[in-house]
């Protein structure tokens, strides 16, 4: 028997998904915005592609912990990692989740029972760990490569000098 909370996703998910996705991207800078809002092509806007696949992803295994659910927070913290944003902005998507959820299931007089609301509580802060964790790392990887392509630089320099 589903609860109430997977009850409430399986009658929304297109709605949170869309709603998700409109606060994802806009975090990105009003330029960016117009481009990735109105080109739907996945080869000429990959972050709006890549951000909303990994968004139904995650709303598709919310409740289980799978390797599906991991590579969706995978591939968001990737496209985050890259961006010019704060990381609290960055990996801020499962609070944003959260509010959208409680602010559907106010409209919608859909109650939770306070099991249920603590365990929804509880699995979006594991869920932000995680993120974050995973950001960190993807993070991590970008500056050992301008670190490494900084002493690439200097090398041939050096050789070039003959020193």
């Amino acid at each position: 028997m589903k609860n109430s909370l997977d009850l409430l996703f399986e009658k929304n998910k297109e709605w949170i998904l869309e709603k998700w996705l409109d606060r994802r991207l806009a975090l990105f800078s009003n330029q960016k915005q117009s481009l990735i809002r109105t080109q739907m092509n996945q080869f000429q806007n990959p972050i709006r592609h890549e951000i909303h696949g990994g968004l139904k992803m995650i709303l598709e295994n919310f409740e289980e912990e799978s390797e599906k659910f991991n590579e969706a927070v995978e591939q968001i913290c990737r496209v985050m990692a890259i961006q010019e944003i704060p990381a609290s902005k960055a990996i801020s998507f499962f609070y944003e989740l959260k509010e959208i959820v409680n602010n559907r299931r106010k409209k919608n007089n859909h109650s939770l029972t306070s099991k249920e609301f603590s365990e929804f509580n509880t699995n979006v802060e594991k869920m932000t760990l995680k993120a974050f964790d995973c950001y960190c790392s993807h993070r991590e990887k970008i500056y050992q490569l301008k670190v490494d392509e900084s002493k690439n630089k200097t090398f041939m320099l050096l050789k070039k000098a003959g020193l």
